[in-house]
């Protein structure tokens, strides 16, 4: 690897014309140069487009290409195959960098497949950037997992870690060899990148520095749109996780008990979102949960009480959801009133 190698930073743009002049100028003020950034215009009906070709004109390490519109999953992938970097960096057009954010991540780089920094959940108002809290990190703070057994995916199991592809430096070499990709087509396929890249990253890098504002208040946001769509898209994720990596050996037990913290994730979602929800759906749900359960027996990847839990909500997962949604609870067992709830869905197995 070169000493300073070229960083590739990937930025969809659809719609993001409000955004843009604050995205690409924290781009363009990195105290680290040797990067690129390619803007892609994903079939926006807005001004992005010419707003992109005004910044170009102005900076040639800017490059702008257009499409029509495909979705973030395919724009992003465009970018992966356009990139001319070591390391690919992607960037949401409505969020921030840190000046200092390439430097950072690579100057930690070393022999890492991935690199992360802290995402900073943030509102913007007449330019200034309000701090509101942090996605989920390490406890530790700065540190390095050799992840030779999955220590990424158990420890987001465990406590949890922000599944999102963005603020990190990925080796491009790493991508292009496991032929990793984002899922076309769906909504939240952060979930499923996140699983792919940790399942197969040796020697992934978490950094305690703020490198990274994410825009909380843009209610163009699909988190700030709620449809049958974003549960079908959570659904389309545990099935790819089943179908994919669950019966395959290598992977098979970590995929398993992953394939049942999705289900957390998205029957959270479904219970709290449930009358934003079509009847259909549900149907799509139960079946779902049905064709694509994998028994959790043999092997214990968690803590005793997470590994109770992850077993209770698998068997849970096989009953109608409204008997999931009145026994549903998160993790982990810490409680007399959960150890209750733990006794009363295994009562449902007989």
């Amino acid at each position: 690897m070169k000493e300073k190698p070229l960083v590739s930073i990937v930025v969809p743009c659809y719609n993001a014309a409000k955004y843009l002049a604050a995205c690409v100028n924290s781009v363009v003020a990195q105290d680290y140069g040797n990067w690129e950034c390619i803007l892609i215009n994903d079939g926006s009906r807005d001004e992005t487009l010419e707003i992109l070709i005004e910044f170009a004109a102005q900076n040639p390490k800017l490059k702008v290409f257009t499409q029509e519109n495909a979705g973030l999953s395919s724009t992003r992938n465009r970018g992966i195959e356009s990139a001319a970097g070591d390391l690919l960096f992607f960037l949401d057009s409505d969020d921030v960098l840190s000046t200092d954010a390439l430097h950072i991540l690579v100057s930690a780089y070393e022999n890492n497949d991935i690199v992360s920094g802290i995402t900073v959940n943030s509102t913007f108002t007449d330019h200034k950037i309000t701090k509101v809290s942090h996605l989920l990190h390490p406890k530790e703070g700065d540190v390095t997992f050799i992840n030779d057994d999955f220590e990424v995916l158990i420890r987001t199991m465990e406590s949890g870690l922000s599944p999102v592809a963005q603020n990190r430096l990925y080796r491009k070499e790493f991508l292009d060899k496991n032929n990793l990709r984002f899922r076309p087509g769906i909504l939240h396929e952060d979930e499923l990148w996140f699983f792919e890249t940790m399942l197969v990253a040796q020697n992934v890098k978490f950094v305690n520095k703020e490198t990274y504002f994410y825009r909380i208040d843009n209610q163009g946001s699909i988190t700030q749109n709620v449809s049958d769509r974003n549960l079908d898209s959570y659904i389309k994720v545990m099935e790819e996780i089943v179908q994919k990596y669950a019966r395959n050996p290598r992977f098979g037990t970590v995929a398993a008990w992953y394939a049942v913290y999705i289900k957390k994730i998205f029957l959270d979602f479904a219970i709290r979102e449930e009358s934003k929800l079509s009847s259909g759906i549900f149907e799509r749900l139960e079946s779902a949960l049905k064709e694509s359960y994998v028994s959790l027996d043999g092997k214990n990847l968690l803590s005793f009480n997470n590994s109770v839990y992850y077993r209770t909500l698998n068997t849970l997962s096989l009953q109608p959801f409204p008997i999931i949604k009145k026994y549903f609870f998160k993790n982990p067992v810490n409680s007399l009133r959960k150890i209750k709830r733990v006794l009363q869905i295994r009562q449902l197995q007989k």
